[in-house]
């Protein structure tokens, strides 16, 4: 027996060095071997990345994140970003776990979540895929165009049976005038929501709003209702 570090010799039964304190080798080419190098986890030569899993949940992926570390399990991320007119789309989040540590990872994500041992796709379906089939034998329908039809190519519903065409001349009745712009607009926004046109005028005595002959009657009645409930200034 020899010690590793004096080369002190000893008989067979002795396990450790009495000056040293290390444990005795068998001879004196154990001794002198220099201990073997274990590969670096993610190392390009030795012990590269393999993917992992992929998805675009971020949520998802930061619990994996999590997990991984927590198991002091080294893991690397790539991110893509589609790009504009690619039709080919590709997973947001790439996760990568060095090849020595992938049945590790396995494992710890499986227990974490409960899969189902046999499933060899179960952590991969933790997020559902994003990736479009191949589109070279289809042919993307452009969406409908926003254009009206020729039925409807004039601003707002088309006139029917009994809607009334008038213009703003038409609209010859005065039903109230002053100063108080608050009214004014209290007055005109009523009347469109009582679908009753009406033509207002700036004048010396402020404005003056007119509506056709035959809503004058309902148009008088809102007037009276505004004026009796708005407080005097």
């Amino acid at each position: 027996m020899i010690c590793p570090k004096c080369k002190a010799e000893y008989r067979r039964g002795y396990t450790s060095c009495a000056d040293c304190g290390v444990e005795l080798v068998e001879s004196v080419e154990l001794a002198g071997a220099e201990p073997e190098e274990k590969a670096v986890p993610g190392d390009p030569n030795e012990d590269p990345f393999c993917s992992f899993w992929k998805g675009d949940d971020a949520r998802l992926h930061v619990e994996l994140c999590t997990l991984l570390d927590e198991a002091g399990i080294g893991h690397t991320t790539v991110f893509k970003r589609d790009r504009l007119f690619n039709l080919t789309n590709y997973a947001a989040f790439q996760l990568g776990v060095p090849f020595s540590q992938y049945p590790q990872a396995e494992s710890v994500v499986r227990e974490a979540f409960g899969l189902d041992p046999e499933d060899p796709n179960a952590i991969q379906a933790l997020s559902g895929p994003r990736l479009l089939p191949a589109m070279q034998d289809r042919i993307r329908k452009p969406p409908a165009m926003l254009t009206p039809s020729g039925e409807q190519d004039q601003p707002g519903p088309p006139p029917g049976e009994d809607s009334v065409l008038w213009t703003p001349e038409d609209a010859g009745v005065e039903i109230w005038s002053g100063e108080d712009e608050s009214v004014c607009n209290i007055v005109a926004a009523s009347l469109t929501e009582n679908d009753i046109g009406y033509r207002s005028e700036n004048g010396k005595e402020g404005v003056t709003i007119r509506v056709l002959p035959e809503n004058q009657q309902r148009a008088r009645e809102i007037v009276r209702e505004i004026v009796e409930e708005t407080p005097l200034q």
